[in-house]
């Protein structure tokens, strides 16, 4: 079904939320998160510049010789916009420590934040501040959206990775900067559609789908800037993207939620899939309880009580569960993350490391992890299932019980401004100077004073 006189058709009223978006528009309470996001997107994208995986795809897009439009993050090396902006969104994935969106739980800071960069480089008059800010907000809201619009968390159950709606959010970001009117919007909705792809697994290809969707993006804006067409109606057509995706779509959220902002961002303050976190938090807080006690030689078992998903996600998927060999299976992997808290007393990037993922400890302790389907939390609504409890038995009988409803990072539970600050230098410092790296992060601390923010990409070319 295509789009009829007297109703907008889903396509078209995202277009026309993109169109008309302004930075005024943008409530405080969406602006403040999402510029720290930024800031988080870009410290990732450093540090993960810097990772084997991210290494070979930034080779061989490099290899294509294109028009050096673009800065590769953290590299001394430039590409165009499409191929640079989709290494700085794997970089950001890398170690999957960028931020995750609610409810359509998405990650959509490296793919907004590269796809608007990017594009700013490659433009001949300066893009403010201000610009970056509005266009990078409209890809959460789209990407958010559309996410909640294929069934949110639920959908993932399919076995699709989030990056299947973000395209749509790498599309609105790409078309809002290139100034795209309306019939062009909707023709870059539906040619990101037929583009939209990505697959879970805790593999390299996890962190191959962030890319793909950003140069997707692209490709779909720059198209149809160029009179490329597509459908009226990509997304909400009989054959379009919503009924083709999923088994239960929510066509009402879209016209309902757009232009509201009805997400929450979290930051992550450990590297690992958000279904994780609550566990290793909880891991956390009964080390930081009993650190004498809870010493890995007396350990016996550690049982998990957390939703159906997260068991999916983190012991049922592939590489996941307690067979630990990669950098990959231990981002997933819940025992391995519980495991390695409770022998390092910290889950880091030092923690996620092939050493660390080698260490006997480790590889002992995350075998004794069993994780349990809690039917109390399975009951609560999908984004209120992010809780675990952790159950530690020791081998002379004693049992240590921690429930954590809401883990650091959550929007109920969030970063200060100096664990942000510091998580942000610590990630950068591993590339840059620290005096850079402050200098940058200060720049970015006043988006609305910033006139041209191509600044921000000439401080993250490696010039030594």
């Amino acid at each position: 079904m295509s789009a009829t006189a007297g109703a907008e058709s889903l396509t078209g009223t995202i277009a026309s939320y993109i169109e008309r978006v302004t930075y005024q528009d943008i409530p405080s309470r969406v602006l403040a998160p999402i510029e720290d996001s930024v800031r988080d997107a870009i410290g990732c994208g450093v540090i993960g510049s810097r990772s084997r995986d991210v290494k070979i795809l930034t080779d061989y897009l490099c290899e294509m010789n294109s028009a050096p439009e673009a800065v590769i993050w953290g590299t001394s090396r430039k590409a165009c916009a499409p191929f640079a902006a989709a290494a700085n969104a794997a970089a950001a994935h890398a170690w999957d420590f960028d931020d995750t969106v609610l409810p359509g739980i998405v990650h959509p800071a490296g793919i907004a934040v590269s796809t608007g960069l990017a594009i700013a480089e490659k433009q001949k008059e300066p893009l403010t501040g201000r610009d970056f800010l509005t266009a990078v907000v409209a890809g959460y809201e789209v990407g958010n959206l559309m996410s909640a619009a294929l069934g949110g968390r639920e959908w993932r159950v399919q076995g699709f990775y989030n990056t299947v709606p973000v395209i749509f959010g790498a599309a609105a970001v790409a078309g809002k900067l290139l100034g795209l009117d309306h019939g062009k919007l909707v023709g870059a909705i539906g040619i990101a559609a037929t583009q939209a792809s990505g697959l879970y697994s805790a593999t390299m290809t996890k962190r191959l789908n962030a890319p793909k969707a950003v140069e997707g993006g692209i490709f779909a804006a720059e198209l149809a800037l160029r009179g490329y067409e597509a459908p009226v109606d990509a997304i909400g057509d009989e054959q379009g993207f919503l009924k083709t995706f999923s088994r239960d779509p929510k066509r009402e959220v879209i016209p309902r939620d757009i232009g509201r902002y009805a997400f929450e961002v979290y930051h992550k303050a450990y590297p690992a899939i958000r279904s994780n976190h609550a566990a290793i938090h909880a891991a956390r807080l009964l080390q930081d309880e009993h650190p004498q006690a809870l010493r890995p030689e007396n350990i016996r078992k550690i049982t998990i009580y957390a939703d159906r998903l997260t068991r999916l996600y983190t012991v049922e998927t592939p590489g996941g569960g307690t067979t630990v060999e990669t950098v990959g299976n231990a981002l997933v992997s819940l025992p391995f993350g519980i495991a390695a808290m409770l022998v390092e007393g910290e889950l880091s990037l030092a923690q996620c490391s092939e050493e660390k993922i080698r260490d006997p400890r480790i590889q002992t302790l995350l075998k004794k992890v069993e994780i349990l389907v809690d039917p109390e939390i399975d009951k609560l609504p999908p984004t209120q299932r992010y809780r675990a409890t952790v159950e530690v038995e020791l081998e002379n009988g004693e049992r240590y019980r921690k429930f954590c409803p809401a883990p650091k990072g959550d929007p109920a539970n969030r970063m200060s401004e100096r664990e942000m600050y510091d998580k942000f230098i610590h990630n950068t410092t591993a590339v840059f100077s620290r005096s850079r790296m402050e200098e940058l992060f200060g720049m970015m601390q006043a988006f609305e004073a910033i006139d041209d923010v191509r600044e921000i990409s000439r401080f993250l070319l490696d010039r030594e």
